[in-house]
């Protein structure tokens, strides 16, 4: 049910805790660089040696897995012994100095076959997830497929709880102050292993029982359910889920939308299950995090919403140099939408069955992430094992010296980049209405939008048009205006985050301008927000569109009400309207679907309403294939990407500027107002000013 949801937070922790800035322990602040290592594939001879390798590349913190499946024996009972010793492995942690973080599952995936979870559930038909027609839902994973676990219900959390009964005692004794574990992650990678399609899955019979359960509670009465669906149900036990999206106008939304927001409330709750089975077992203390899988926060992704719910939540990135603009996107996004943005899986080497990650790739995306924002990077994998390759150190305790050099320098740099911070003014929006409808119209399904996006295919791909009886379909127009938008904004040299009007952790408040595509229909609260960001002095642009219904399909006149008649225009855009509304003003580009078509016009547009919101831009190297942002704090860091196969050359126009220092490459280059910089292929640098 709804309130089943809340959160697991602690409030501020006795000894260790997350902020703004990033881990606290015992009051002192503690870098967040981490490293996984698997001790359960490694000789557990070799533990000691490995450990030491990894402190020679100067971390002090790694993460662990402990999979359920490998330490459980077939009559139930567990091992822990010899590879699978995990407390041993810990102390020799400790006595290092290492600090851990801690991932018990009840998902591991790991590239381990069936991801973790014991075979045994994989054969009680009554623990399957199911497709719309009864039947389970496979997962397509090598070297073997298997069948789906439902998280609805309570069947997995009662085996869960069983497991726990046998590794907490292993786990509590070893956490912060008394042993190396600082933080826990409740389950892995959203659940559902990728099957995140509107109609792929979850029809069990324990899913559409909470489903139900769900829906009843949101309104209360069946009279109420069938006046919003147009239905004449005799009472919640007759509603069955939709198994396919045929809606026609808005009025007809209400049904779908539900659905969709069922899954994501699902999907959050198996977390909090988890993280609450953890404190039923006293694994307390030390803040309980959440990894996303590789993809973006469409639904049912909801990073902002879990966050209320445990400490901090994050997203896994395995990318290509070629995927930058991908990158990017995955960075700015956590920037708006987490307390604290972080990587919990970060591709160092890669899996075989994935397109390869080579060292260049490495050394590319740690930088490039690092420039867009990402703060604590956890290295999937330090150790090689079998089904890897490519990570610094080998498994009988060598080490790649190519990639080992890499770390030392990486983290002696980033150790440099302590009390700065990407500096933003502006924010690109996105609807959840939106992103729901567009999940809703995928034509790909059951091929779900986070596996495609993971895969890097856009959005425009897979999205199909549902007019709806509007002006514009919100789904596929929303679509193509954000990466026009993006392109746009990064082109007019504003620094912008991506979020969402109305998510618990995005303030608008700390932005100067916000820019976000809005159809005719669009949820009342963000609505809601967006007026009271203008009231408080900020600029919004909207278009093309002025929404006039709710997310229910009833007629809206928040927008309406406070536009008045009278408005100015943006100099030399004739179809803008620019009204003042509180101490801000809301542009109107009435025509932003045809103008998105030219990006040269559309990144002039948002040039000219970065500066009416007081916008800073950043200096343009004069080259449009390459990519700058600033970071502020301790010192100034203007950063450059080249994220192309050619040399390239940046000319910035710096006043009271007298150096600039690469960072990463020790290169000084002096000038006079004028700097002509030489940007390698696939490089980034990142430039300390001296004034």
């Amino acid at each position: 049910m709804l309130s089943s949801i809340a959160s697991t937070s602690q409030g501020k922790y006795m000894s260790v805790e997350i902020n703004s800035d990033g881990l606290l322990i015992d009051g002192k602040s503690f870098p967040l660089m981490s490293g996984s290592v698997q001790p359960w594939r490694l000789e557990p001879s070799r533990w000691e040696e490995i450990l030491d390798r990894v402190t020679e590349l100067g971390f002090g913190c790694i993460e662990v897995y402990v999979p359920w499946g490998p330490h459980e024996l077939p009559d139930g009972s567990h091992d822990f012994s010899g590879p699978r010793d995990i407390g041993a492995f810990l102390d020799l942690a400790h006595a290092r100095n290492l600090k851990v973080i801690v991932r018990p599952g009840p998902h591991a995936n790991a590239e381990i076959t069936a991801f973790g979870y014991p075979e045994r559930l994989l054969y009680n038909q009554d623990m399957l997830a199911r497709g719309p027609e009864g039947n389970p839902i496979w997962v397509p994973a090598p070297p073997r497929m298997f069948p789906t676990i439902t998280h609805a219900g309570s069947k997995l959390y009662e085996e869960f709880d069983r497991h726990l009964a046998a590794l907490a005692p292993i786990l509590k004794s070893r956490l912060h102050p008394d042993g190396p574990i600082i933080v826990l992650q409740a389950d892995n990678e959203m659940t559902f292993f990728f099957r995140t399609g509107a109609f792929d899955c979850d029809y069990c019979e324990a899913a559409v029982t909470e489903y139900r359960n769900y829906i009843e509670e949101k309104y209360t009465t069946i009279s109420k359910l069938n006046k919003a669906y147009r239905t004449n149900l005799g009472d919640f036990e007759q509603l069955n889920p939709p198994v396919s999206f045929d809606a026609t106008n808005i009025k007809e939304l209400a049904y779908y939308l539900d659905w969709t927001a069922f899954k994501e409330f699902l999907m959050r709750n198996t977390v909090v299950k988890v993280a609450r089975l953890f404190e039923s077992h006293g694994l307390t203390g030390v803040p309980i995090t959440h990894n996303y899988p590789l993809g973006d926060f469409r639904s049912p992704c909801d990073l902002a919403a879990l966050e209320q719910s445990v400490d901090l939540v994050g997203m896994d990135m395995y990318y290509q140099a070629k995927d930058y603009q991908t990158l990017k996107s995955r960075c700015v996004s956590l920037c708006g939408a987490s307390r604290y943005p972080y990587a919990p899986e970060f591709g160092s080497g890669c899996y075989h069955s994935w397109p390869p990650i080579d060292f260049e790739d490495q050394v590319f995306n740690t930088l490039a992430a690092s420039m867009h924002g990402l703060r604590w990077f956890n290295f999937y994998m330090l150790v090689d094992r079998e089904r890897w390759y490519g990570a610094p150190i080998r498994r009988d305790g060598s080490v790649d010296q190519l990639r080992a050099d890499f770390y030392k320098k990486y983290l002696s740099f980033a150790a440099c980049l302590k009390g700065t911070k990407r500096a933003t003014d502006t924010v690109l929006l996105t609807s959840r209405l939106y992103g729901r409808l567009e999940n809703l119209a995928n034509v790909f399904e059951p091929l779900s939008p986070m596996a495609l996006g993971g895969l890097g295919l856009s959005a425009l791909g897979w999205c199909r048009e549902i007019p709806l009886g509007l002006k514009h379909a919100p789904a596929s127009t929303s679509v193509a205006l954000q990466e026009s938008l993006f392109r746009a904004l990064s082109r007019a040299r504003l620094s912008f985050d991506l979020g969402e009007p109305n998510q618990p952790t995005g303030n608008l408040a700390g932005y100067r301008l916000a820019v976000m595509p809005t159809m005719e229909i669009l949820e009342h609260q963000a609505a809601v927000d967006l007026l009271e960001f203008v009231d408080q002095g900020g600029t919004l642009i909207i278009g093309p569109d002025i929404p006039k219904f709710d997310e229910s399909g009833k007629k809206d006149k928040t927008f309406q009400d406070r536009l008045g008649s009278q408005s100015e225009k943006l100099p030399n855009v004739p179809y803008s309207k620019v009204y003042q509304i509180g101490q801000g003003r809301l542009v109107l580009l009435k025509r932003l679907v045809e103008q998105s078509s030219d990006l040269g016009d559309l990144s002039w547009i948002m040039t000219v309403a970065g500066q009416l919101a007081g916008c800073q831009a950043l200096p343009d190297p004069s080259d449009l294939q390459i990519d700058i942002c600033k970071h502020t704090g301790k010192k100034e860091i203007l950063w450059l990407a080249n994220p192309t196969q050619e040399e390239r050359f940046a000319a910035l126009s710096l006043t009271q500027v007298s150096q600039l220092t690469d960072l990463w490459t020790g290169e000084e280059f002096k000038g006079q107002r004028v700097f002509s910089l030489p940007m390698p292929p696939i490089s980034v640098r990142p430039l300390e000013v001296v004034k």
